[in-house]
């Protein structure tokens, strides 16, 4: 049996990978620019309302890993050959950028002994830049997925509604996961086991296990995915309305604790991913975003659908690259508007400028890669020539 079966693509998640990239670039926008002090109240409202519709970007880059890795994979997954292929393509575009992000963020200095042990713990705990965190929280899923998708193909339910039973009680469980989060912390950090009790506290927010459900719902979605669309599409205005409603309460929530006097202070901690609020409300935004994306490949104009496919087929280098891009955009934007200028034009502009230039980075480079690659096989291919002539 082949351990990688050709089924018809998935044409949606094309444009949910460009949304969750832009998604992330939003929110990094954001991050810069809500706390300083030229911030309103009203940049603060609508930063929080921007950041709350953005929430979705890493929930949806876990639901996608799950939801491609089981729809391509349904025989034997040979587990070196299929880790060798994700060191190739994730591992490999990550080192260098990595290596940037620790010499130009962190000042790692390469020169000394005690600069290269620094480099190794940031490469292995992605602690080189703000963002390597998701790569190296997703690898974790990559070593596992050979040994877990032999488990799931044994005992998984054979209908659809039993799975989606199965998935709603390993939603439960995900909720009390998220409630006891804390304790979870404070346990590692009292029995001190070395390596694993940094897992589950200074790292715990990269540990793969906090967030499961999406990986698995995405599994679901592979498994059934004319299934999976036929129940979003089913259950469509409940799920929008069940979003909507649940994005006006966090909006309240954030609002609520701002602090108004004696000077304005945005604060936006309410909006952690760990925590069952949260976990609640990203399992809405993740349907929704699903159902958006559906509606969007039936609706949008070819050229809208043609861009942000071209976006999420460039968003992994694009994601790397977007923080070292986003440094020099808000540069920009300042210069534009302002340091005084409104706090949401220069979130704004950052955004635009950030992601069409990481993605244009992401594209020479791929361009640049096949340019390289078409130089060695015509080298190669001289060299042949030369030698079958003597």
């Amino acid at each position: 049996m082949k351990n990688k079966t050709r089924k018809p693509r998935i044409s949606e998640l094309d444009t949910l990978r460009g949304a969750a990239f832009l998604a992330v670039v939003l929110q990094h926008a954001i991050a810069h620019y809500f706390p300083l002090p030229a911030t309103g109240l009203g940049d603060g409202v609508l930063l929080g309302v921007l950041l709350i519709a953005s929430k979705f970007a890493v929930p949806l880059f876990v639901f996608m890993t799950g939801m491609s890795l089981f729809y391509s994979y349904d025989g034997e997954v040979p587990y070196l050959n299929f880790i060798r292929k994700r060191l190739k393509d994730i591992a490999l575009p990550y080192l260098p950028w990595a290596l940037l992000y620790a010499i130009e963020f962190q000042h790692v200095q390469l020169l000394d002994s005690s600069g290269w042990q620094k480099l190794g713990l940031m490469l292995f705990t992605g602690k080189a830049s703000y963002h390597l965190w998701y790569v190296v929280m997703v690898f974790q899923l990559y070593l596992i997925f050979p040994p877990l998708q032999r488990l799931v193909k044994r005992v998984r339910p054979r209908s659809f509604a039993a799975t989606m039973g199965v998935l709603a009680l390993l939603f439960g469980l995900y909720l009390i996961l998220m409630e006891q989060g804390g304790a979870i912390y404070r346990t590692a950090v009292a029995w001190d086991v070395p390596v694993l009790g940094p897992y589950f506290a200074k790292y715990l927010d990269r540990n793969a296990l906090m967030y499961f459900f999406y990986f698995a719902m995405g599994a679901v979605a592979a498994f059934y995915v004319e299934q999976w669309r036929a129940w979003l599409i089913r259950l469509r205005y409940a799920i929008l309305t069940a979003f909507a409603g649940m994005a006006i309460y966090l909006l309240y929530v954030v609002v609520a604790h701002f602090q108004l006097t004696p000077q304005v202070v945005i604060r936006y901690h309410d909006l952690g991913l760990l925590n069952p609020r949260m976990a609640v409300f990203l399992t809405l935004s993740v349907l929704t975003i699903y159902i958006v994306a559906m509606q969007w490949e039936q609706g949008a104009p070819g050229w809208l659908r043609k861009i942000m496919a071209w976006l999420g087929a460039y968003s992994y280098v694009a994601y790397l690259a977007h923080a070292y891009v986003l440094k020099y955009m808000e540069r920009v934007a300042d210069s534009l508007f302002g340091m005084d200028g409104s706090a949401s034009a220069r979130t704004l502009a950052a955004f635009i400028f950030s992601a069409a230039g990481a993605a244009l980075i992401a594209y020479a480079l791929r361009l640049a890669a096949r340019s390289l690659k078409r130089i060695r096989q015509i080298k190669t291919q001289q060299a042949n020539e030369k030698s079958a002539a003597l």
